[in-house]
């Protein structure tokens, strides 16, 4: 009798098989014979082996670990963080009406979309596969793989111009709640993006050629007006205008858009003041400033103003700014119309970069004169028209105050033939220095500011300038790439970018507040060293393998910035 149970027993092995079944997301294997049920072949299972791993586990007889998998988790965390302290959520929900997409918001999307702007700037397209890397699918509740390029584009297709003000309008508000917005002196100024938006695309109306600021003028370009704070360089108010618009033009614009919004956010007017660079300056301009009694501090264009510079150094007096002595001179001046008040001072970092520029333009524009001479001097060289020629002289030499130094000599060698000699003024040059180079002259309606008060102002221009390389680092905040080809998708694009920007000065003031000098980037990368492991591992083999969540091993001033970022609060 045992020996015939042997043989049925394996017999029933012989014709039995292995099949795999999913249930949900997981794979499971089992022992299947197919037998006949109502006289009709049907797979009767024998035995159910579990998993793959669980199979593996009873093969090895002890236990298994699944896998173990790491994802960047410190940066996202901590930036998660603050989108939840500042309540971005709910604020955006209430001012961007589209339909959810996979569980997820317009609002949300334009977060998230911010969010990677900051860790690793690329394309729509490359969103799925940075977050699949990232614990922000966790921490936003969101499955990466649906969130493609199509997933963004369509989300972005419904925002609107008036929805984007509405939203930056409720941020500056929430700032002003939490007390992160000091409203008495804000920075103004201008910058330009390229694109790759094809000449006859007519889609893109801002889209437009100019003197693009990155070098890059063969290509159509966008610009962006900016506001931001002194403290933390906090973003304000932002707009994108068409590329060809030259920075004095659009001040006026801007700036009757951006004391309506004041106007609604209750700011007193007189307690702020605007600070910008010279890009800005016309009399038109300053006209306006003057009718809307906005207080200003700006620089204007040294070359306009001869008599200021040629006042002697011994005039100017010392003051002390942000720890620093300065040589300075004030006076009052009718500039476009009404006597202001003047404050000229003197940098040497300025006027050491101001030589190194004369310099290398100088060796540059002595080689286009060697070029040029070698032309002329050729026994095969054409005729060539006095006028003509120097016109050409006058080209190569002008611009960085060359012209002054240079000078050059046309001297004609036969009939339509000419040479050329030059030499250089070395008392002009040493004037220039003395005189020119490192003075920096400022104009302002604050008659009551002190010389430091309004030098101190004018220095938090490179706050503003600063924001706006940020938004052309390439790998931290970049604005491009940006592959749009429509006006509006141009608009919410950089809208994600800028609340990125939002994000990355408050991370940054969180890291001042709590005692760490580190640059915005350098917090971002080291965040992104702290990785959260997964650890799945198989204890019971009836039950499900159990996971482990953990933090990696980091370094002690990670380790330090992590936590107490975690813990501080905005």
């Amino acid at each position: 009798m045992g020996l015939y149970k042997c043989i049925i027993i394996w017999y029933k092995l012989i014709m039995a098989t292995i099949r795999k079944t999913k249930v949900g997301k997981h794979t499971y294997w089992q022992i299947v014979e197919s037998k006949r049920v109502n006289g009709k072949p049907r797979p009767v299972v024998l035995a159910h082996l579990g998993t793959a791993d669980q199979l593996l586990y009873k093969l090895t007889g002890g236990e298994f670990k699944k896998k173990v998998r790491s994802y960047s988790h410190g940066a996202c965390s901590v930036l998660w963080k603050i989108v939840k302290d500042m309540d971005l959520i709910e604020l955006f929900d209430k001012t961007f009406s589209g339909q959810k997409r996979e569980g997820v918001s317009v609002g949300k999307c334009l977060i998230l979309g911010g969010l990677h702007r900051i860790m690793q700037p690329g394309s729509k397209r490359e969103f799925a596969s940075f977050a699949k890397q990232t614990t922000l699918p966790r921490l936003a509740s969101f499955e990466a793989e649906k969130l493609d390029s199509q997933f963004f584009w369509d989300q972005m297709d419904t925002v609107t111009e008036k929805q984007i003000e509405k939203a930056e309008y409720e941020l500056t508000k929430k700032l002003i709640e939490k007390k992160l917005l000091s409203p008495k002196l804000l920075f103004y100024d201008m910058t330009n993006f390229f694109t790759y938006i094809a000449t006859d695309n007519g889609n893109a109306t801002i889209a437009k050629r100019g003197k693009n600021k990155q070098k890059r003028n063969d290509l159509r370009q966008f610009g962006l007006s900016q506001v931001v704070t002194r403290e933390f360089l906090i973003p304000v108010f932002t707009k994108v205008y068409e590329g060809n618009m030259g920075d004095g033009k659009r001040f006026i614009p801007f700036l009757t858009d951006f004391r309506k919004k004041l106007t609604e956010l209750s700011f007193d007017m007189e307690e702020l003041t605007l600070v910008f660079d010279k890009g800005s300056n016309t009399k038109k301009n300053f006209n306006e400033l003057d009718n809307m009694e906005l207080p200003y501090v700006a620089s204007v264009t040294t070359s306009y103003h001869e008599d200021l510079l040629s006042i002697p150094t011994s005039s100017y007096s010392e003051v002390v700014v942000n720890g620093k002595k300065i040589l300075c001179y004030r006076t009052k001046k009718e500039i476009w119309g009404k006597e202001r008040t003047v404050v000229i001072y003197i940098s040497e970092q300025l006027r050491d970069g101001q030589i190194r520029g004369f310099e290398h333009a100088k060796k540059k524009k002595l080689e286009e004169l060697a070029e040029l001479k070698e032309k002329l001097t050729s026994p095969r060289a054409k005729k060539r028209n006095l006028e003509d020629l120097e016109r050409e002289v006058a080209s190569i030499l002008k611009g960085e105050k060359v012209e002054t130094v240079v000078k050059c000599l046309i001297r004609e060698t036969s009939s339509g033939r000419f040479d050329l000699e030059w030499h250089e003024d070395a008392q002009v040059y040493k004037k220039l220095v003395s005189e020119v180079f490192g003075k920096k002259i400022l104009i302002t309606c604050r008659n009551e500011w002190t010389e430091e008060e309004i030098i101190s102002a004018y220095f938090g221009q490179n706050n503003v300038e600063h924001v706006f390389r940020q938004l052309k680092n390439p790998y931290h905040n970049a604005i491009c790439p940006q592959y749009h080809w429509t006006d509006q998708k141009i608009k919410v694009h950089t809208f994600m970018c800028v609340i990125g920007m939002l994000l990355t000065q408050l991370l940054q003031k969180m890291a001042r507040e709590a005692g760490f000098s580190y640059s915005s980037d350098k917090i971002i990368e080291m965040l992104s060293e702290v990785r959260e492991a997964v650890i799945i591992t198989l204890t019971d083999l009836k039950g499900k393998p159990s996971k482990q969540v953990q933090l990696e091993e980091m370094d002690e001033d990670v380790n330090k910035l992590y936590t107490t970022l975690m813990v501080n609060n905005l």
